[in-house]
């Protein structure tokens, strides 16, 4: 049914027929889903490669996950999933190499509603904090685990959505985030006003010290970390999904846990900015100040403000700063940085001297992919580990020795698959304003010998780059003929923080303008046709994809 609903915005008329749609209690809306309900079952009945489709797809996935190791102490703590788990399990390794589970999910709940949503060893590897969920809520309750025994020796600690675990050295303290009791708030605020919180385990939570988060903006996501030594409180607040956070510390060895005596590092800049606390006492500070694309410098403790920074690696023009691992330890002639930085969603590790940022080597990784990690022991030492994939690797974990400078294969996931032969390629190509813009491109043959059906996904949001990974959906269209593309669209990370700005608020309509510059390259250059070529996105990709549609 259209109406004649019609807004005046600041000027325009802006037609909106359909505005009943919105009203999901609405009995046209109601029958309407109904009718496209019924609409998808027929026309699927007519989709005959389906059940193919479906098996590719399922034989793709036989080869499970494993996850990066955390060592603490002399355990080291992991999860893996076998084919045909739903979720993966979270195992303990310990020093004579006997492994047994500490936590699966199904065993929690037979029905499968339960997720194991984040998990936290303590400094010594003695007690575990973990986070479950029901329903896929992601209202996470929290649990203290001897690690030992098995045995649940604290919880339930109830709204602790997206809560950090920082523990103190002794295993016995932790920091964390919890929002307020929802009767001390109005309706609407209610999930908001979160605090860290200095927890003792065994203690009632209700006594638990609130050490940060009273009388600022109620939509402050908090992030914890306790540095390895134990001597060093960092917390950010970042407010809801702002680019953007402020950064405190607390040297907890002159200042009592339950009433850190914080010092600001940033506040009220426009950058995100981290710390790395080295053993020799320096301060290793990632940050986009007046570097969009990422920087490394160091500091002392105390000289906390920007100005007293001393860059290691400068911002690079072409790369992106992701991450930073310290290699230290009587095993080394002298501490060394691993640096990680991507190139156009490709990633790159680089070994640096820690005393002025000098690159030694660059790291040789099993291809043109993603790392994660890498991890290092908080104890020190010469070994980080990383996990890597790419179009057509499963996610795999490596180690890199910083003695021998080779990486090592450490684990894969314990199922197999038989990957099809297909190409993957990054090109470029030119959106509306002249920008220049990437595509990974995922096909059958290297260069395009025929016009083939096409995805086109895109996602353009929140600083989140496309970066190479294994998909079975991906790997099984292709097999079967199709072409799969990427869009590096801005408002993503792909390019640093600019990339992401030039992609949001009044600049949103350039996410659009860079899809449909992809969509006519990948016509224009023979890969498929308009009547061929199919958009995909979830989310803020959803949004995308109906803007692109209408």
């Amino acid at each position: 049914e259209r109406t004649d609903v019609v807004d005046d915005m600041h000027g325009h008329k802006v037609l909106d027929p359909y505005r009943w749609l919105e009203d999901a209690d609405d009995a046209r809306t109601q029958e309407w889903g109904e009718q496209q309900s019924a609409l998808l079952e027929h026309e699927r009945e007519s989709w005959s490669t389906r059940d193919t489709f479906a098996e590719n797809v399922q034989a793709l996935l036989g080869a499970g996950a494993v996850s990066l190791p955390v060592h603490r102490g002399t355990r080291v703590f992991f999860t893996q999933r076998q084919p045909g788990q739903q979720f993966g399990v979270l195992f303990v390794r310990e020093a004579d190499g006997s492994e047994r589970v500490l936590i699966d999910p199904m065993e929690l709940d037979s029905t499968g509603s339960t997720t194991l949503d984040a998990w936290q060893p303590s400094k010594e590897g003695e007690r575990l904090a973990y986070q479950v969920s029901e329903g896929g809520t992601e209202e996470s309750v929290l649990y203290v685990m001897d690690v030992a025994t098995g045995e649940v020796i604290d919880g339930p600690i109830d709204r602790c959505r997206y809560s950090p675990v920082a523990w103190i050295p002794g295993g016995e303290r932790f920091y964390y985030v919890r929002s307020l009791p929802p009767e001390l708030l109005p309706e609407s605020e209610r999930g908001f006003h979160r605090r860290v919180f200095l927890h003792t385990v065994g203690a009632d939570a209700a006594s638990d010290a609130n050490v940060f988060g009273a009388g600022m903006t109620m939509t402050n996501y908090y992030g914890v970390e306790v540095s390895r030594d134990g001597r060093w409180l960092q917390v950010s607040a970042a407010e809801g999904t702002e680019p953007r956070n402020d950064l405190w510390v607390a040297d907890l060895t002159s200042t009592p846990a339950d009433r850190p005596a914080f010092q600001h590092v940033q506040v009220d800049v426009d950058a995100q900015t981290s710390l790395t606390f080295g053993r020799d006492g320096r301060v290793f500070v990632s940050t986009d100040f007046e570097a969009p694309r990422g920087r490394l410098a160091v500091t002392e403790p105390g000289q906390w403000g920007s100005s007293q920074w001393v860059d290691l690696v400068a911002e690079d023009p072409e790369a992106v700063l992701e991450s930073v691992a310290i290699l230290d330890g009587p095993d080394l002639d002298e501490d060394l940085l691993l640096v990680t930085t991507t190139a156009h969603g490709v990633a790159t590790m680089t070994l640096r001297r820690a005393t002025d940022g000098t690159a030694v080597t660059e790291v040789e990784l099993p291809g043109a992919g993603t790392v994660a990690g890498p991890i290092e022991q908080p104890s020190g030492g010469p070994v980080v580990w990383f996990a890597y994939t790419d179009h057509t690797q499963v996610p795999t974990i490596y180690s890199f020795d910083a003695r021998t400078r080779q990486v090592e294969l450490y684990a894969t996931p314990p199922g197999s698959v038989d990957v099809p032969d297909v190409h993957s390629q990054l090109v470029t190509y030119e959106s509306a304003d002249g920008t220049t813009v990437r595509l990974f491109i995922v096909s059958p043959t290297e260069a395009p010998d025929r016009p083939r059906p096409t995805v086109l996904y895109g996602y353009g949001g929140f600083g989140i780059p496309m970066q190479p990974g294994f998909s079975a959906a991906i790997l099984s269209w292709v097999a079967a003929g199709g072409v799969w593309a990427v869009a590096c669209l801005r408002g993503g990370g792909d390019e640093g923080e600019q990339w992401h700005r030039d992609g949001m608020l009044d600049k949103k309509q350039n996410v659009f303008d860079d899809f449909h510059a992809a969509a006519r390259y990948l016509s224009t250059e023979g890969w498929t046709t308009p009547q061929q070529l199919g958009i995909y996105g979830g989310s803020n990709g959803g949004l995308l994809v109906g803007a692109a549609l209408t």
